[in-house]
């Protein structure tokens, strides 16, 4: 994942902070939740919340991608749902400064709908950045793919989780070289690992596990999953080199789950819904470490938590303090503003 909609939320914040009246649209919804029994997009309802919005969800999110929309626009060819958009849009942008439009998963998504990056920003007359999260071996080529693909609609991107030590690579290498290729480089926000986290509650919900113990620890941040599956000499050196960790493993692997805990794990994720033993739960209740029941095998709950954290949102209170000075540190909102034609007062 991108960072995109953590790019997003601190735009919004920084513009509403400066008295602008911003709006919020996601046309295209990919990411599957439901509010009051009503399918809609996460992303969509955390920045209803988060900006104080009035519109309805059914506007903030006008099409969603469910099963159902998917196989019956495999079976045949969907009406017209751009014309469903391009309403909500004039809906959600009345009265407004400005309108942050965020796009789905990758800049293709929904070209089977006719629902394309490339068609929805052309229908709203949209101004497009990329936001890239940083990955040496495709970086470039993935930027440069999609300037050809948008021209001057593409007015510039931002690089997102960049590791420290590629910090000088992009502002001495790569951004004077796209620059010169006449794509703008906006910013450059680096990983930051309250960001790039979880709290335990939140990744136990995902994963549909039930908290045995440590419920008042439950806020712990998590930066890194963990398979122990293999001896707890080893897992101890293991444990001990990640920051943060929370440990998959086995409810029947009692060895693993002390030495996680002797490693200080902010939590553990129990997996093939085996209950440990009375003495693992009584020691993880007086060390404050949260233990997480699934159902699921170790194997399949470590892919899924990897994922849960790779795409980790900016609920917390925490997060949204720090991608507002993120936001403030590391893009160039005055060019910005300068190619958008975003006026203040």
């Amino acid at each position: 994942m991108s960072g995109l909609h953590t790019i997003c939320i601190g735009l919004g914040l920084r513009f509403k902070e400066e008295g602008l009246k911003v709006g919020y649209i996601k046309p295209l919804g990919n990411r599957y939740y439901q509010e009051a029994g009503k399918a809609t997009d996460e992303d969509a309802a955390f920045m209803r919340q988060t900006l104080g919005l009035q519109e309805s969800l059914d506007d903030l999110c006008p099409v969603v991608i469910t099963p159902q929309l998917v196989r019956d626009s495999l079976k045949e060819k969907p009406e017209d749902l751009m014309d469903v958009i391009i309403s909500a849009y004039k809906r959600v942008s009345k009265d407004k400064d400005l309108v942050i439009i965020q796009g789905a998963y990758t800049w293709t998504q929904g070209l089977f709908l006719g629902l394309s990056a490339r068609k929805i920003a052309s229908a709203l007359k949209a101004k497009l950045v990329l936001i890239e999260r940083f990955d040496d071996t495709y970086l470039a080529d993935n930027i440069i793919a999609v300037y050809e693909a948008f021209g001057e609609e593409l007015i510039g991107t931002i690089f997102n989780i960049v590791p420290q030590n590629r910090e000088s690579f992009i502002r001495d290498i790569l951004a004077p070289r796209l620059e010169s290729e006449g794509v703008r480089v906006l910013g450059s926000v680096p990983y930051d690992h309250i960001l790039c986290s979880i709290n335990v509650a939140e990744l136990a919900r995902l994963l549909n596990g039930k908290i045995l113990t440590g419920h008042e620890h439950i806020d712990n941040l998590v930066e890194d999953i963990v398979v122990g599956a293999m001896s707890p000499e080893h897992a101890l050196s293991v444990f001990r080199r990640r920051r943060n960790i929370c440990v998959v493993t086995g409810g029947d692997r009692g060895d693993i789950q002390l030495t996680a805990m002797e490693a200080k794990a902010k939590c553990l994720v129990l997996t093939g819904n085996l209950y440990p033993a009375g003495t693992i739960l009584g020691r993880a209740e007086e060390l404050g470490i949260p233990v997480i029941l699934v159902s699921t095998d170790t194997f399949t709950t470590a892919e899924r938590a990897e994922m849960i954290i790779r795409s980790a949102r900016t609920h917390e209170s925490t997060k949204l303090e720090r991608v507002r000075e993120l936001i403030d540190c590391c893009i160039d909102l005055k060019r910005i503003d300068e190619l958008t034609g975003l006026k203040r007062g």
